[in-house]
């Protein structure tokens, strides 16, 4: 998200200054699976889906780095009744915004993943054009163009603190000394609460730790499978290499800033996956990790000004969404730092809304 926005900052003539406490990539985004998706169930969020899609097209042009854009699709089944009612109207509202989504029945499913289980599958919808980026092609690639335009990137830098006039920002304080600005943008992903209170502001998202699991080839895999989601048990799969990538929420997972593998819950994901892909059963995990959403109390992001304090904004809180967001967010926020127009109005995102009361939660969460 940082370096997204350093990179829109920079190529309109601003000359931003990130600062990362470790390497860029090292956190919450180099754990991540890369997927960018549009089949989301409220409509900034596929707008902001569909804006993704279009910059990781033209990201190579603007960029020069490749960023991996694998257009394998999104399949999303529905088990139960309420799950097909939500997902057709999900569908309907995507359709109204000219995404090219598609309904699939438990045949279709059947053959377009075979060795699935589709028996309880009721309804399925595919968007051919969802997929996989990589997180640290876009990352650097990002970093990289917005250096060449005249943005400064420091990495190994500590964040103490933030200094106030009133109630205007007017510098920060680091590990090498302070630097004096007028503006500053939050965008420290899980610890985007400690920096917020670092210049009083209650910024209210929380660390939640999901595992990933890579694994080897086996018999009966999916080659070309596209990324595969159970909305009932939150299960997700999609080819990786040679091999298969997966996951699950953990309902019972605890909020807090731990990067430490469960291993008593890897079972549960296991079993699953064996239950929804039976030839899962016999393959082998190769490697396993642990990385962190930054939850929000509505599953959506804080985009826009803070409260209460000029000069402050905030991107933060994707909860799950931050890499796929990362390159329209940033392209919005900064034309709105700058005084313009944004590609995507960001207004629903705005950290406001708590106070107003206005709340439009994102329900197709992973």
């Amino acid at each position: 998200m940082g370096c997204s926005l350093a990179y829109h900052l920079a190529v309109r003539g601003r000359k931003p200054l990130l600062l990362e406490r470790g390497r860029l990539g090292g956190g919450s985004t180099g754990r991540c699976a890369g997927g960018v998706r549009q089949q989301f169930s409220t409509a900034i969020n596929i707008r902001l889906g569909q804006r993704a899609i279009e910059l990781l097209q033209q990201f190579e042009a603007t960029t020069g780095t490749d960023p991996q854009y694998q257009p394998i699709g999104y399949l999303l089944l529905a088990t139960a009744s309420a799950q097909a009612e939500a997902l057709a109207r999900d569908v309907a509202l995507q359709r109204h915004l000219q995404v090219p989504v598609e309904v699939l029945g438990a045949a279709e499913v059947s053959h377009l993943v075979p060795g699935l289980l589709t028996e309880d599958v009721i309804s399925a919808s595919l968007c051919a054009s969802d997929g996989l980026a990589g997180p640290n092609e876009v990352t650097t690639g990002y970093a990289g163009a917005a250096r060449r335009h005249g943005a400064k990137v420091e990495e190994g830098i500590d964040v103490t603190g933030i200094d106030l006039n009133g109630e205007r920002v007017v510098g920060v304080r680091t590990n090498r000394g302070p630097v004096s600005t007028p503006e500053v943008v939050i965008c420290a992903g899980p610890q985007s609460r400690q920096v917020g209170a670092m210049a009083s502001i209650k910024v209210p998202v929380d660390p939640l730790k999901r595992h990933v699991l890579l694994i080897e080839p086996f018999a009966g895999q999916p080659i070309r499978s596209p990324m595969t989601i159970d909305l009932a048990t939150g299960f997700y799969f999609h080819p990786e290499g040679d091999g298969l990538l997966m996951g699950m929420g953990d309902p019972a997972q605890p909020i807090g800033e731990d990067f430490t593998v469960d291993w008593d819950f890897l079972p549960k994901v296991v079993e699953e996956g064996s239950r929804r892909l039976p030839a899962l059963g016999q393959a082998a995990l190769r490697t396993v990790w642990a990385g962190l959403y930054e939850m929000t109390p509505d599953r959506q992001p804080l985009v826009g000004m803070a409260p209460d304090r000029l000069g402050v904004w905030l991107a933060c809180g994707f909860s799950g969404h931050g890499f796929m967001m990362a390159p329209p967010v940033g392209e919005s926020l900064a034309a709105v730092i700058c005084g313009k127009s944004p590609q995507v109005d960001l207004g629903p995102l705005s950290p406001l809304r708590f106070a107003s009361g206005i709340l439009a939660p994102e329900s197709v969460f992973i």
